[in-house]
């Protein structure tokens, strides 16, 4: 997986807020009374800073399965385990792990003629699994054996990374980066110093997961093509700075 690490400054995150503190007033000193604290309140600067990173998804999510149509229970379950077996053995084949084939849903239902009155005249097996690719080019290869082995439906397949929280913490790392920045051009400005960090505020969204749209009914002689692309994962937090 590669990354691309970017920092927005001020101009390019919009508007950035600066709060300067405003020495408290306070009365006159009162004869015989205690001496009183009269440290003024620390200025601040609060700023806003976006990170980017570009990422190159590593793992696939594939989302397949098989729908049959037959006589009775027993026909259509007999007929339902043996594709779905088949399409295992044939992903196991790819190299992919057992642990990262997981059944999603299975579903038994009732067939109904047309009619005033209508009967049963069949049954309906659906059985899905996702198949998690760790190797993105053998997730083509695994939708063309699916669909060869007898699965009829590929409802999607997505694309993320297989680690999610370095990747977030290296947009996190940028945005403080380019909060402080910001600050510092702003302090320049205004003719104080910069001090140390007061407060953090974290406004980033989620990780990530990216979709494409694969199906099996495209499926021919011809390989399917999957293209997992890039995505720009952000990271925006506040930071408080102290001034002097």
């Amino acid at each position: 997986m590669s990354i691309t690490l970017r920092t927005l400054g001020a101009g390019a995150i919009g508007a950035i807020t600066v709060a300067l503190a405003v020495l408290a007033l306070r009365p006159g000193p009162v004869a015989g009374a205690p001496a009183t604290d009269t440290t003024p309140a620390q200025h601040t600067i609060t700023v806003s800073g976006s990170g980017i990173v570009t990422i190159v998804p590593d793992v696939a999510r594939i989302n397949l399965g098989v729908t049959i149509n037959k006589s009775s229970v027993k026909s259509v379950r007999e007929a339902g385990a043996t594709v779905m077996n088949d399409i295992i053995a044939a992903v196991k084949a790819l190299g992919v792990a057992e642990a990262d084939i997981q059944t999603t849903n299975i579903s038994l239902n009732p067939q109904y003629g047309a009619g005033s009155a209508p009967k049963i005249v069949g049954y309906q097996i659906s059985e899905q699994i996702i198949v998690t690719v760790r190797d993105l080019d053998k997730a083509g290869d695994v939708v063309d054996a699916a669909a060869a082995k007898g699965a009829n439906t590929v409802n999607g397949i997505s694309f993320e990374s297989g680690d999610p929280v370095k990747a977030q913490n290296d947009a996190r790392a940028a945005a403080v980066a380019a909060a402080r920045t910001s600050a510092q051009a702003m302090a320049a400005a205004g003719n104080v110093s910069l001090g140390g960090v007061i407060s953090i505020t974290d406004a980033s969204p989620s990780f990530p997961i990216w979709y494409g749209g694969a199906r099996a009914g495209a499926i021919g002689d011809m390989a399917t093509p999957v293209e997992p692309g890039t995505q720009d994962l952000t990271a925006t937090v506040t930071v408080v700075f102290a001034i002097d």
